[in-house]
């Protein structure tokens, strides 16, 4: 598992260890990975909060948006993950 977070890869750092992730968190700072997934607010631009589970064939096998409620999230992402 990994996070992908609009900061700056110092900031992303920060983040993760002051919540104890047990994950990297990268900083992506210019979008591209962003982009890539479609993970942005169309108009005004902000990450959204998205959990893809990409399968070994490198494909999405599930997403999971979630803005509100971010133990929630995590909760079902790392479900969706373990093949719940």
């Amino acid at each position: 598992m990994v996070g992908v977070s609009a900061d700056k890869p110092e900031t992303s750092a920060s983040f993760r260890e002051s919540l104890d992730l047990p994950y990297p968190l990268v900083g992506d700072p210019k979008g591209d990975i962003l982009r890539a997934y479609k993970v942005r607010w169309p108009l005004v631009g902000l990450a959204q909060r998205v959990s893809h589970v990409i399968g070994r064939d490198h494909r999405i096998e599930s997403a999971y948006h979630s803005e509100m409620n971010a133990k929630a999230h995590v909760a079902r992402a790392l479900e969706e993950a373990a093949g719940g």
